[in-house]
């Protein structure tokens, strides 16, 4: 029986599911959003709230908190340093600069699924996993 355990084990290790949790979280930052299967969106959504949470905390412990739950990915984008140089930005920085002050005002539900078409090849289950 499965009383109380709310984890989703999604048929992986507990090392497999937290790498595809996190590199799922990142790309959702990076990107606004993303199609996977409707049980790994659900199994996301917790993870893609507890960084908004942080994000909107803004001190550093919730940057080093959220920094273990992304991936160190560049998004393109560059700042300038302080010694005039521009720097690569990355996901975590996006997270801190600009989803956190965004959903300053909301309480909660920062994340959307939207059921999709099944995978063609499976017939899979498929969710749209977007930011509100």
């Amino acid at each position: 029986m499965r009383h109380r355990n709310k984890l989703k084990k999604l048929s992986r290790p507990a090392d497999q599911r937290k790498a595809l949790l996190r590199a799922l979280t990142t790309q959702l930052f990076l990107h606004g959003e993303i199609m996977t299967t409707l049980t790994r969106a659900k199994a996301l959504i917790p993870e893609a709230s507890k960084v908004v949470t942080w994000a909107k905390r803004g001190d550093l412990h919730a940057v080093r908190l959220a920094s273990k739950k992304l991936y160190r990915v560049h998004t393109g984008e560059t700042f300038p340093s302080r010694n005039g140089k521009p720097l690569q930005e990355t996901v975590l920085r996006k997270v801190f600069k600009e989803i956190g002050p965004r959903y300053e005002a909301r309480e909660g539900g920062y994340v959307r699924v939207v059921k999709a078409p099944n995978r063609r090849g499976d017939n899979a289950p498929m969710a749209i996993v977007q930011l509100v």
